[in-house]
């Protein structure tokens, strides 16, 4: 499944970029991400992502890992990880840029592919994609709370 987002949020691409690249403040914008570790910056993480998606209440350990950056354009990486229930597996690739619209502003964009193996899979990709799509309009709602509080 792909995903694309993109808003214009009212900051210059470092800024975004600084929320980004502080863990436990963009973690805590991304829906039931919980337990961020950094293994080694700008490299290597593990979280733990719970969701209820249908009838699944899922809980998977990640790892999550940069695969390339540009300081403060863009950040490609990869996640994956095993819910240990239903043994639904989850990975997902993607790619954030950031493009300075103008002095002030900046347009945000993710690009991501997520595939989903397992008994969650059974649930059709309908499902799935919606509840996607919510945790992506609460993303949006969230990093900007963030940047406002700076």
């Amino acid at each position: 499944m792909e995903f694309q987002m993109e808003v214009t949020l009212p900051e210059t691409p470092e800024h975004v970029w600084s929320v980004m690249v502080d863990v436990p403040r963009i973690a805590s914008c991304i829906p039931g991400c919980e337990n961020v570790q950094e293994v080694e910056r700008l490299q290597s993480y593990s979280a733990v992502l719970k969701q209820k998606i249908g009838p699944f209440k899922l809980e998977v350990p990640a790892e999550v890992k940069v695969d390339g950056y540009e300081e403060p354009h863009f950040l490609k990486a990869h996640a994956s990880g095993v819910d240990k229930l239903t043994r639904t597996k989850l990975s997902v690739v993607f790619d954030v840029t950031l493009t300075a619209v103008n002095q002030n502003e900046t347009r945000f964009a993710i690009s991501a592919e997520l595939q989903v193996a397992g008994k969650l899979a059974s649930l059709g990709y309908g499902l799935i994609k919606k509840k996607a799509e919510e945790n992506f309009a609460e993303f949006e709602k969230r990093i900007r709370q963030q940047l406002e509080a700076i």
